[in-house]
């Protein structure tokens, strides 16, 4: 009978699928990016390319759902838990799915899910796995090459001693003489002090990359950001970060191997997680549990977020798999040495220390060069995994060196962070499907004895109710030096808290998501001189009264302890720092081609009994995509307001393809940019973006080196992207 539903209802489904599939996945990209990266805070440099290439992979070979694994669905990022455990169900209890269009019948799935996923998926009625041999694989694979430029308009103090192609110079913003350039010894010192950029205010990215659905990856990326130099000084050999991978898949017993550049992520991100993870917290108040993809390609720009070496998963039986890793890398850092004593010689021992890492990824002065690539890291490690079609458990170790040790300035809430030059992390994994729940949750351990550990649960309480739990307990000693797992802090470690979601789906037009997180930190924090405690909550409502239509409002509320911002003698008591903000956000599509989305945000931010700072952003949206067209338009209109930086207003902006921007709106002025897509010739694309920001009361933006004169910011991007 419900297979029969599913027919009848096919045909109003299968307009809307249809339509979607050549126009959709961008957009659906942007929902979920967004989504996901308004938990980033203030980290407005988030790299996000990652999840962009597992969702482009996907739709370019899509998931089979007949033979998908919890993982494959996972690494979508598109579907919850509690969605996958009833389609797991479905499939054990009714047999293979004959349509995509059975997935309405299923529990917590809905028309809006399945247009969601449909560009990824789709159904087979047998499992066929790539049989080409290598030769077809090389043959029928696609290429692709992108070039990006990017250049602020308006010159910033770094580049005072040089003249900005728009011809708009630096000057100094309260009249004072700039220095005579035109004398060597005055360009020397400057560059030798660290008061200018050595390189040019261009960044230049380029990459290549080869693909062959998702058996075979390889390729290389290579980039330099503005005032890093190019082919001279620092960068004799071009750019300053160079990027190759070589990443094969499901060749035999071998289930991926990885040559170059590759990510690595377990369990629930306590033991071992390198790379990008989702937000703990927002609006998708069910996805509390992280989906580990375990080795893929890395071709992102981050220089830090990867690893570089040989790793390998192997199939040792039907239901067993072993990854082995290994990476050796440089990171940055100020390195110095210490007498550490004499030898039985009298020879004086000297050991190299430095106090933190350099993580921005910037060579841009003398002193950022200095840092380059001055610490070594090797990391070797391990993961085996017993794995069945609705449980799986796993055991990780990882083993971390440095070629210098890490002495931190002690204070006290740090005094119990790592310190020292090795680092061995164990720790056990699980997730068990069952009915309408799925159980999962991580416990680890460091060499000094600290433990962590998190257990969650999802469940469908019926057809259009779902709840998630989790509870974490982390160690104030705890030492996850590659950790990202569920915390409201920024590192899994000093934490204890227990949140509760909920997703009500009465019909097709309403959806509701909240959660309360409570949480506590046993021992100090930075800005927080005493254990503290603190929740969180939000609410959200969508209401979808059409196809073309969605509206939906959102409260949250912060509450946590900080310092008083008085200055006072003595010890600095804690006072509550509140936020609360309030979004009413609004999209249609007016047509086929035309999209608009219209957004009001406020905030209110107070600390203790520091003035209330209230912020407001108020922004229109219009994206003009056309089906059969070769110019692809794009534009923001935004006005805002903040009487703080504390109530700044993070949103995320459409930009190049494969290019994230989320940057705070704070001050006063106004936000917007245009972008168009031109596609000359078959298989090319171009795109320009210009954006500005128009700021009130202000003679001078930013500070340091990156201070722009003025009161406008402006910067200009063009990309050109060959498919082959």
């Amino acid at each position: 009978m419900r297979r029969a539903v599913a027919t009848i209802g096919a045909g109003v489904l299968a307009w809307c699928a249809q339509a979607q599939v050549d126009n959709v996945p961008r957009d659906v990209i942007e929902q979920r990016i967004e989504a996901a990266a308004e938990q980033f805070g203030g980290d407005n440099d988030v790299d996000l390319t990652g999840l962009f290439q597992v969702l482009v992979d996907h739709y370019n070979d899509p998931i089979d759902l007949n033979n998908a694994t919890a993982q494959d669905l996972s690494s979508m990022m598109l579907l919850n838990d509690v969605q996958i455990s009833a389609l797991m169900q479905h499939i054990r209890r009714n047999g293979k799915l004959q349509s995509i269009y059975e997935l309405q019948t299923i529990t917590g799935w809905d028309a809006n899910t399945i247009g969601l996923i449909r560009p990824f998926v789709m159904v087979r009625d047998n499992a066929l796995g790539s049989t080409a041999n290598w030769r077809e694989m090389l043959k029928n694979g696609s290429h692709e090459l992108t070039v990006r430029s990017t250049m602020n308009v308006q010159s910033r103090k770094g580049f005072m001693d040089r003249k900005n192609p728009f011809g708009l110079d630096y000057y100094s913003p309260t009249g004072a003489a700039l220095p005579d350039f035109s004398n060597s010894a005055v360009e020397d010192s400057l560059r030798t002090n660290n008061k200018v950029y050595l390189g040019s205010p261009f960044r230049v990215y380029t990459r290549y990359r080869f693909r062959y659905r998702q058996n075979i990856s390889f390729g290389f990326t290579a980039e330099k950001d503005e005032g890093e130099e190019f082919f001279k000084g620092s960068n004799p050999n071009g750019y300053d970060f160079y990027s190759a991978h070589l990443f094969i898949r499901n060749m035999g017993r071998w289930k991926s191997i990885a040559v170059g550049d590759y990510s690595a992520q377990f369990g629930q991100g306590l033991t071992f997680w390198n790379g990008l993870a989702f937000a703990s917290k927002s609006s998708y108040s069910l996805n509390i549990k992280r989906s580990a993809v375990g080795l893929a390609p890395y071709t992102s720009v981050n220089e830090n977020l990867y690893m570089r070496g040989v790793a390998a998963t192997y199939a040792l039986a039907k239901k067993w798999e072993l990854t082995g890793f290994y990476s050796n890398k440089k990171l940055d850092g100020a390195i110095t040495s210490i007498s550490s004593g004499a030898d039985t010689l009298g020879t004086n021992i000297e050991d190299l220390v430095f106090s933190s890492f350099q993580e921005d990824g910037f060579h841009r002065t003398t002193s950022e060069v200095a840092k380059k690539q001055s610490i070594s890291e090797r990391i070797i490690g391990g993961h085996l995994r017993y794995r069945t079609r609705t449980f799986s458990i796993g055991a990780t170790a990882s083993h971390v060196e440095y070629g210098a040790t890490l002495q931190r300035a002690v204070q006290p809430y740090n005094q119990f962070d790592f310190q020292g030059s090795k680092n061995t992390n164990m720790g056990v994994d699980w997730n068990y499907l069952y009915r309408n729940f799925t159980w999962f949750g991580e416990v680890a351990r460091s060499e000094n004895g600290g433990t962590a550990m998190n257990t969650g649960l999802l469940v469908a309480l019926d057809k259009s109710v779902s709840m998630s739990l989790l509870y974490r307990d982390y160690g104030r000693d705890y030492h996850g030096l590659y950790s990202v797992a569920f915390a409201e802090g920024t590192n899994p470690w000093n934490e204890r808290g227990f949140f509760t979601g909920i997703e009500v789906r009465p019909n097709r037009q309403w959806q509701f998501n909240a959660y309360v997180d409570q949480f506590s930190f046993p021992w100090l924090r930075y800005l927080t001189n005493a254990p503290s405690t603190g929740y969180d909550w939000l609410a959200q409502a969508n209401w979808r009264p059409s196809k073309k239509v969605e509206i939906y409002v959102r409260a949250r509320h912060q509450d946590k302890a900080k310092n008083t911002a008085f200055d006072i003698n003595g010890i600095d008591p804690l006072v509550r720092a509140e936020q609360t903000n309030y979004r009413v956000n609004v999209s249609c599509k007016v047509s086929s081609s035309v999209s608009l989305r219209t957004r009001v945000e406020t905030v209110d931010y107070q600390r203790g009994s520091s003035p209330l700072s209230h912020g407001f952003l108020l922004y229109q949206d219009i994206v003009h995509r056309p089906m059969r067209s070769p110019v692809e338009l794009t534009a923001r209109f935004a006005l805002f307001q903040t009487d703080s930086y504390d109530a700044r207003i993070y949103a995320y902006e459409n930009d190049l393809i494969g290019v994230f921007s989320i940057p705070s709106y704070y001050g006063r002025g106004v936000r917007w940019y245009g972008m168009a897509r031109i596609t000359p010739l078959r298989r090319v694309d171009v795109w320009v973006r210009y954006g500005a920001w128009i700021y009130r009361d202000v003679t001078a933006i930013s500070s340091g080196l990156q201070e722009v004169a003025g009161n406008v910011r402006s910067d200009l991007k063009v990309q050109v992207r060959w498919m082959f």
